[in-house]
């Protein structure tokens, strides 16, 4: 019995202790407790045939992971490792003078001045830019930029709500796992991370540089990831194609990474600390997709008694050595 069965089964006993039966003729109106009865029995039904409990550990390890992995970036990765020593902002002081103050409707104006730096005028006798406002800790202009950030940010979530309800419908219902395909989606989460990370920066500052460049990355693990879904239910078979696809796309990720910055910053030890973390962070899933998939390949054609290459087809090969040759080219021009 699931744990949100036996709470519907605690509320339908509460209801009998409260409300007790003292029995009622034929043709009477049904008491509370019957009342009661109905209710949570139909609540505790329509629960069920909605997966309740499913999504709703889907949507607390979302919360938890969502939380998580930006305290680990900014208040480890960068706060402990980047930039340990970046000096206390003034509060009192700051200007804040990009802000247009949109959001905050009629409480503020990009040229109001407050009463704190009214205060801070007379404490300190400085000049102060009019269009100052207090400081906040988070403010945003209400710009097209603002917006892209906001639709990548939702659909990055939504996606990966979807995808961690998928897996633990998978679990909660008793259906046969691959654990080295479950490994590999918690493997990917930092580059998916990383992606949004990225968009956020772009957006945000305005430079493009390498935006097309990270969309084709992140587009193409986006299918890896789909796949490795796939794959995580054992009943879905370990296809050439699906197989193919995965090391296709992380062997051109590990050739044009590794080109761009792994071998400057990792191997030869030009990178700094935070430079390190993150290519080593990135570049270990894209391994682990070449390794761990050939690996489970092989042990189905041990199963079905057949060799390594009699499970492909000759053109799926021939596609294969064709797109990872424009994917590599591709990855270094754009």
């Amino acid at each position: 019995m699931s744990f949100i069965a036996r709470c519907f089964r605690l509320m339908r006993r509460y209801a009998k202790y409260l409300v007790k039966d003292e029995g009622r003729k034929a043709g009477e109106p049904a008491g509370m407790q019957d009342y009661m009865e109905r209710q949570l029995t139909e609540l505790h039904y329509v629960a069920v045939n909605n997966e309740f409990p499913s999504k709703f550990i889907a949507f607390a390890l979302t919360v938890l992971l969502a939380i998580l992995l930006p305290y680990l970036h900014i208040g480890v990765l960068y706060m402990k490792l980047w930039a340990p020593d970046k000096p206390q902002i003034d509060r009192w002081g700051c200007t804040c003078s990009c802000f247009d103050t949109i959001f905050r409707g009629g409480y503020e104006n990009p040229g109001m001045v407050t009463y704190k730096h009214v205060f801070f005028l007379i404490v300190t006798g400085g000049y102060e830019n009019p269009g100052m406002v207090t400081y906040k800790h988070v403010y945003f202009n209400s710009t097209s930029s603002t917006l892209k950030i906001w639709i990548f940010t939702a659909l990055f979530l939504l996606l990966f709500y979807e995808s961690l309800r998928y897996l633990v419908f998978l679990v909660r219902s008793g259906a046969p796992l691959r654990r080295s395909m479950l490994l590999l989606y918690f493997v990917n989460l930092y580059p998916h991370y990383y992606s949004w990370w990225s968009f956020f920066s772009y957006y945000n500052e305005e430079l493009y540089t390498y935006f097309n460049h990270h969309f084709v990355f992140t587009v193409t693990e986006l299918i890896v990831t789909a796949i490795i879904l796939s794959l995580c239910n054992r009943d879905n078979p370990v296809a050439s194609w699906k197989i193919a696809t995965i090391f296709t796309i992380s062997l051109v990720h590990v050739i044009v990474s590794g080109m761009d910055q792994f071998i400057f910053h990792v191997l030869k030890g030009q990178g700094h600390s935070f430079q390190n973390v993150r290519d080593v962070g990135l570049m270990i899933p894209d391994l682990l997709h070449l390794l761990i998939p050939l690996r489970v390949f092989y042990q189905q054609a041990q199963r079905q008694k057949l060799r390594f290459i009699e499970m492909c087809y000759k053109e799926e090969i021939i596609l294969m050595f064709v797109f990872i040759s424009i994917g590599t080219i591709l990855g270094r021009l754009i």
